[in-house]
């Protein structure tokens, strides 16, 4: 096996994957404590976990009441509203303020992003990624793994255990996310921002992305085909490999985020069925997955390193099979979600604002 210290980013991970080590470099960096990362800023935490905390606590009737428009009220909570047009109204809701992110942008790229907003997907492809080699190195060092919803078993309820499935995600520090897009900026057209703010349903900025390292290997809960949630979400996938069909490549429904009668459908019917484990981030499976999959087209970004990828994952997408010896090794991103109103509240405020341009 050749020299680690030789080696590429990447290839030192797939390396060491296949001897069976730790992907760390022992000794590299000495990774914190949870209790020494706490800083003033994450007292601002404070309020969003307490509201996360009191919409648990409610009963289903309220949260469906109270939070219709909330990006964590992922499903209608109780049978009632499951059984009335509840989801699909709001989901439509969140269709029609998203789009309005297209208003604010200059008339000449109007007719290109309503062509990404529909598909739910943007990808270019970047040329230079040596610059991120040191970056990759240091944080799995520094942050602590975790499975980031990937988990080795399907969302079924029967939580059977995949074998050979291996996941593991490291969140980079903010300094680091300023560096990846100070790179990758300079690769990018320059009407990013708005393909950007298409798919995430309002204006943002490629500075508002952050990134973990995603090393995955064999089959885990997101190889099922499922949506994020009801609103719009812009996640982001920067292949450090090339990416065929046997290495796991992100799938996605094309247009299937703007068919609020589907998607509602089916995640009507897994809250009457009572599958709690999937009502929210619905999946689709067997008659409704052969259903999705000849309803809409199936794009599967398979391509060399450098694709990136940005897609609104409130349409359905999946992890692709992983049949490949090597571990699939990208950057997961996104931004920040936004509830239906405060995206209207950006919106409104950019397409004033670009009026006066």
């Amino acid at each position: 096996m050749s020299n680690l210290n030789n080696l590429l980013s990447v290839e030192r991970i797939e390396s060491r994957f296949a001897d069976g080590k730790e992907l760390s470099d022992a000794g590299a960096v000495t990774k914190k404590s949870p209790l020494s990362k706490i800083r003033i800023r994450h007292l601002l935490w404070i309020p969003s976990l307490l509201f996360t905390r009191t919409y648990r606590l409610l009963p289903s009737i309220l949260k469906d009441l109270l939070f219709w428009l909330s990006i964590i009220h992922k499903s209608p909570a109780s049978k009632l509203f499951a059984k009335t047009g509840y989801d699909e109204f709001r989901t439509n809701i969140d269709i029609k303020i998203s789009s309005l992110a297209i208003k604010g942008a200059p008339a000449n790229l109007r007719k290109d992003l309503e062509s990404a907003f529909s598909s739910g997907f943007y990808s270019v492809n970047l040329s230079n990624l040596s610059k991120l080699d040191q970056l990759i190195n240091d944080v799995i060092n520094y942050s602590n793994s975790s499975h980031a919803g990937a988990r080795p078993y399907f969302k079924d309820g029967k939580n059977k255990q995949i074998e050979n499935s291996f996941s593991a995600y490291y969140s980079f520090s903010k300094q680091d996310n300023q560096k990846i897009n100070s790179i990758i900026e300079k690769d990018l057209n320059p009407n990013f921002d708005y393909y950007l703010s298409a798919l995430a349903g309002y204006k943002c900025k490629l500075r508002d992305i952050s990134y973990s390292l995603s090393i995955v290997s064999g089959a885990n809960s997101n190889d099922e085909m499922h949506q994020d949630t009801y609103a719009s979400v812009a996640k982001g996938f920067l292949y450090l490999q090339d990416i065929d069909s046997d290495c796991g490549p992100f799938e996605y429904l094309e247009g299937s985020y703007i068919d609020a009668s589907f998607r509602s459908n089916v995640t009507n019917k897994a809250v009457l069925q009572n599958d709690t484990h999937s009502a929210g981030s619905t999946r689709l499976r067997e008659d409704t997955l052969e259903n999705g999959m000849s309803r809409y087209k199936l794009k599967s970004f398979t391509g060399p390193k450098g694709l990136f990828v940005i897609a609104n994952t409130g349409g359905y997408h999946r992890k692709g099979s992983h049949n490949s010896n090597k571990p699939r090794i990208l950057l997961s991103c996104g931004v920040k979600r936004k509830g239906a109103i405060n995206k209207l509240l950006i919106n409104l405020f950019e397409i004033i604002k670009s009026a006066f341009k």
